[in-house]
């Protein structure tokens, strides 16, 4: 294997690669002096003499013992006075003069470069403290090459996503195939060395350019277009070791203009937005850390991935093996952990897994972060390793870095907005999937956030400060635009959503008793959540990925024993998405985060970490492997990840549920928030509290709610998705029970769709005032219109279950029901719909504003899908809604006319236009959509 270089994947970009559309941008003027371009790699050469320049060197005698013209200076002369610094390449340094001393046998040997940002601008994706990943395959972990071309010298970024064995038809068939990367070129700056036959380069020349690609990353993130200021940029620190070379620099991005929305940019399009906390938006630094490392001579042995465990891989395409079914391999992403003493049933680890707290940490929760990563010692445990992780307190004086190369890390961010709470990164060797180094980024604004009700501290960008609860609460069942983020991206969200079931958790407290916000109560849940949340991110660093089907491991009973929740956790695995543990009104609950392991996360571990006996075979490792893996069929070892949340298929694949039954979870969450509405009504605060607190609670519980609802709206047309091989006795692609479909639609209408849905009594809106300090930075409004905001709900329900593609899995699923079993059909979906919408045409009562709005979205919704179907639509889903569409409009014109029937005049207009706008739709011609 020592000759296999594995896959570094071209990366999607973490934002998605929207249009220009839309933006206004002014000219820009010229960069401050001399600023340069970071489109390319800058060759230090000088360019040509002018004629006169020519003629006065051709005619000035040359001096005695004078470097000819266009000769390099002699290595002596060049680093005179200048400061040594060895390590894996030695360094010349002489004020802001950085030179490379490379030996000969230095060229064409592999390096690992590891980019990270050590200091950024709190926002964009630009976050200080971080692991830099690939944006659109640029910047990222790189294997690298010095290369010599005549008197230049290139830095190569070499293609490792594809190997064939050296000296076969299939390697230089692949050496044709596929190209390397430039990453910089500079001119040999020294002749060589008279004794070691080394030269210098020029450092600056080839390391102060964008290798990040930032400037792509805040024209995606930002729609600005900053570009690398080499002029004003440096590098300020070098540290050598015989593990690697690491190289601090301070790069300084600028642009002449800052755009501005277009005032006729169409709606929904992408528009320009300015950095929120830069003094000057006009330019910023970043302080990076990139650290060369060569790549060791014997990679670790790799192991392959299997589908049914939860790990980061390693992908490489191999054309070594003709009669390969695939090329395509796949390794998992580890840790190299070998024992002391192999044939002991426990064993120290040869180099433990030494995870440092960085010194930003504040020492509140130092205790905390020590515990939770030592948590996953227990995992180890079980499978031979004692003291496999380690846990190390960086000291204030210390002159290393955390980032520095071949460390994991716990870091403390204080970002400019509160987008993610906990993110753990890493890099891994792209020959084995050894993984190399980590850093694990927790947002401390929020332990602030969590003990203040009141969340006066930094916003993000969809929250409102005023006292609104994230826009994001709004269409929580909406699968997310755009592509799937890349694995190097593990931008993780459990602690942004955690972060949001914390401060709910605390709304429903607060409304019960008086809860102070630095209490023991506020203060034992920030330090649970942080252990959950640094849990969860260490575990993303020994590899392991999101498992959002282990929030179904226990039973209600079992999460309401707080005895048996602090032993097992919530759920059966720290990876999953867990909703904040609370209890029914007026009942007890377990422990509310998941603080410990979950038994997925231990046979994760097993399959990842343990160790073969002596002299074992590769088959031996195979079968071992999948008698691990063929567990996976156990119900508390289910796994489902991001794929298939994205997706929006499997109804138990699910973020921020909890419990064996999902219905049953949705009905508690509702139960909790009529109660928590209820107690709002009667709550009185003292005079130093702000109205805003009832404002944001009434938020965060329509929030919740459309999550319950959101967990709810999977389960009709879902269709299970196990990993299982065969053998197994399940098969892989199951329907949804028929009868959950019904009990989660009943539910749906009930609790949503009906007129007996959620409501505020005038006295409580009249009270919902925002934080009118903060109104103006957070651009919240002033009102809470609680009709719309549950209207919005509402309208989302039906856009989802009256679009194309739920009916499409409706009638896929039916096929995969026997001819004799129940199935859950078009008709049920719809007529259920049409009867909760419209529930007061058989009352004959008067219809409110609120009820007239949804009502007219359904008549519109059926009379577009007459006039203008898409071409997604299938045959039966436009023959029901048409059977529908005639029924109602049947029901319309009936309706005031029924015996008993006391509608007011609004109801009749409403009833009258409604019925009309059916009656055209069905005798308009039909529109057929362009494909």
């Amino acid at each position: 294997m020592r000759d296999r270089i594995a896959f570094l994947p071209a990366a999607l970009s973490t934002v998605a690669a929207l249009l220009l559309a839309g933006c206004a941008a002014l000219p820009e003027p010229a960069a401050p002096a001399g600023a340069g371009s970071a489109a390319a790699p800058a060759a230090a050469a000088a360019p040509a003499a002018g004629p006169a320049h020519a003629a006065s060197a051709a005619t000035a005698p040359p001096r005695a013992g004078a470097t000819p013209p266009g000769t390099p200076q002699p290595f002596a002369q060049v680093i005179k006075d200048a400061r040594r610094i060895d390590g894996v390449i030695t360094v010349w340094q002489k004020d802001e003069k950085v030179w490379f001393e490379l030996m000969p046998e230095q060229f064409g040997k592999p390096f690992l470069l590891s980019p990270k940002i050590k200091s950024g601008i709190g926002e964009a994706l630009l976050q200080g403290g971080l692991h830099a990943f690939a944006v659109n395959g640029a910047g990222g972990l790189q294997v690298v090459e010095f290369q010599r071309l005549y008197n230049q010298v290139r830095l190569l970024a070499r293609n490792t996503s594809v190997v064939a064995r050296p000296g076969t038809p299939e390697a230089r068939a692949m050496a044709d195939s596929y190209s390397a990367s430039l990453l910089g070129a500079v001119a040999v700056a020294s002749q060589p060395h008279p004794e070691r036959k080394s030269v210098l380069i020029d450092a600056n020349g080839i390391f102060l350019n964008d290798l990040l690609g930032i400037g792509m990353t805040l024209q995606r993130s930002l729609r600005q277009g900053y570009s690398l200021d080499r002029a004003n940029s440096a590098i300020t620190a070098v540290r050598g070791s015989e593990q690697a070379l690491v190289l601090e620099t301070q790069n300084h991005f600028y642009s002449g203009s800052v755009a501005i929305p277009s005032p006729t940019a169409a709606p929904g399009a992408p528009v320009p937005t300015a950095p929120r906390f830069l003094p000057d938006t006009r330019s910023m630094l970043f302080t990076l850390n990139l650290s060369l490392a060569p790549l060791s001579e014997t990679p670790m042995a790799p192991r392959v991935a299997d589908a049914r465990v939860g790990l980061f891989t390693t992908s490489l395409l191999d054309f070594s093996e003709e009669l390969a079914v695939s090329p395509r391999r796949r390794y998992i992403n580890r840790w190299r952990l070998e024992k002391k003493d192999p044939a002991a049933a426990l064993s120290d680890p040869v180099k433990p897994i030494a995870f440092w707290i960085d010194r930003n940490v504040p020492l509140a929760y130092r205790e905390t972060v020590r515990g939770a990563i030592l948590e996953w010692n227990k995992a180890f445990e079980k499978i031979g390793f004692t003291n496999a992780i380690q846990v190390e307190q960086q000291a204030d004086d210390a002159t290393f870095d955390t980032l520095d190369y071949g460390r994991a890390s716990v870091r403390w961010m204080l970002n400019a907005d509160n987008s993610f709470v906990g993110i753990g990164l890493s890099h891994a060797d792209p020959r084995s999937g050894e993984i190399l180094e980590a850093t694990i980024g927790f947002e401390g604004l929020n332990t602030r956030y969590f003990r203040d009700l009141r969340a006066r501290v930094l916003p993000g960008p969809a929250a409102g400060a005023a006292g609104d609860a994230p826009a994001s609460f709004a269409t929580p069942f909406e699968p997310p635009a755009g592509l799937p983020m890349p694995a190097e991206w593990q931008r993780c969200q459990a602690g942004a959503l955690a972060a949001e079931q914390l401060v709910y958790a605390l709304d429903v407290l607060a409304a019960s008793s008086d809860l102070e916000p630095d209490g023991p109560i506020a203060q034992q849940f920030v330090q649970d959540f942080v252990r959950q949340s640094i849990i969860h991110e260490v575990g993303h660093a020994l590899g392991l990925r999101h498992n959002f089907r282990a929030s179904r491991a226990y039973t209600e009973a079992q999460l309401a024993d707080a005895e048996f929740t602090r032993a097992h956790g919530t759920g059966g695995s720290v990876m999953d998405y867990n909703a904040v543990n609370l209890p029914r009104p007026g009942e007890h609950a377990g422990t509310p985060f998941h603080i410990a392991l979950g038994p997925y996360d231990y046979w994760a571990i097993e399959y990842a970490y343990k160790a073969l006996p002596p002299g074992a075979k590769p088959e031996d490792e195979a079968a071992e492997l999948q008698r691990i893996a063929a567990r996976g069929n156990e119900p508390q070892l289910a796994f489902g990840t991001d794929e298939d949340a994205w997706f929006g298929i499997d109804p138990e694949t699910l973020q921020l549920d909890l419990g064996a039954d999902p219905l049953a979870f949705a009905a508690k969450r509702l139960a909790i928030a009529r109660d928590l509405f209820h107690r709002q009504e009667g709550r009185e605060l003292p005079p130093q509290r702000n109205y805003a607190v009832l404002r944001r609670s009434i938020g965060y519980a329509l929030g919740d709610v459309a999550r319950a609802v959101g967990v709810l709206l999977r389960q009709i047309g879902g269709l299970r998705t196990l990993r299982d091989h065969p053998g197994s006795g399940r098969d892989p692609l199951l329907p949804n029970a028929p009868e959950v479909q019904r009990q989660a639609l009943a539910l749906i209408g009930r609790e949503v769709l009906s007129a007996e849905g959620l409501s505020l009594s005038p006295a409580l809106q009249r009270r919902l005032a925002p934080d009118f300090l903060e109104r103006a930075d957070a651009g919240a409004g002033t009102d809470f219109a609680l009709a719309q905001r549950l209207l919005d709900l509402q309208r989302g329900v039906l856009a989802y279950l009256m679009s194309d593609g739920i009916a499409a899995r409706i009638l896929d699923s039916v096929g995969k029901i026997d001819p004799a079993g129940d199935a859950f059909r078009l008709p049920d979906l719809y007529q259920r719909l049409q009867d909760d919408v419209w529930g007061e045409l058989g009352r004959g009562v008067a219809i409110t504003p609120a009820r007239r709005e949804l009502q007219r979205d359904h008549a519109n919704r059926l009379a577009s899908a007459l006039l203008r179907p898409s071409p997604a639509s299938r045959t039966d889903a436009r023959g029901a809604l048409r059977g529908q569409a005639r029924a109602l409009l049947a029901r319309l014109e009936a309706a005031p006319r029924a015996r008993g029937a006391n509608l007011d005049e609004a109801t009749l207009a409403h009833l009258a236009d409604s019925a009309e706008t059916l009656r055209l739709a069905f005798a308009a011609p039909l529109q057929r959509q362009a494909l």
